[in-house]
């Protein structure tokens, strides 16, 4: 059984339905995974500055500031991918093969199942051509590409919600 076309039409046209679904996806297949929750279950350093100005690593051969530091090695990374393929696909098996999907549709129209955490915002990056498969979607930039990290606006290891 696939979905309601009508649900299919609610979701591109509503714009409530569709920041609801988009939480709803996020939770399920990203932030309750394993893998994820595993690597969110350490220790947390303090900061007294607030911006991690003041928190190091220190390794055998030197120092390394927090906003330099890598919080997953590759192999985290991949096992942390795997997972959150795995869960979306399952929620979209959910979502358009089985009734269920309808069921979840409808009960997002009604409320939202994660009242707490903030709406998504609007990128309007949906303009971009989309990659296709195959395509690399790091194709073009340098492997050794160094990234600019973001100061936190929250403490790490809890999630940014609504006050």
């Amino acid at each position: 059984m696939c979905m309601n076309p009508k649900h299919i039409r609610e979701i591109q046209t509503n714009e409530v339905l569709r920041k609801r679904l988009a939480k709803y996806i996020t939770l399920h297949c990203f932030r309750n995974t394993d893998v994820l929750e595993d690597l969110h279950s350490g220790e947390v350093p303090i900061s007294e500055s607030g911006d991690y100005s003041d928190v190091k690593v220190i390794t055998p051969d030197r120092e390394i500031p927090w906003s330099d530091l890598s919080r997953f090695d590759n192999s985290e990374m991949k096992a942390m991918m795997i997972d959150v393929v795995n869960h979306c696909d399952q929620v979209l098996a959910i979502l358009f093969s089985t009734p269920l999907g309808d069921e979840l549709i409808e009960e997002l129209e009604r409320r939202d199942l994660v009242p707490n955490w903030n709406d998504p915002e609007w990128t309007g990056e949906t303009d971009r051509e989309p990659k296709i498969a195959g395509d690399s979607p790091m194709k073009g930039f340098p492997a050794t590409r160094k990234l600019k990290r973001k100061k936190p606006d929250k403490v790490r290891g809890r999630s940014v919600g609504k006050q």
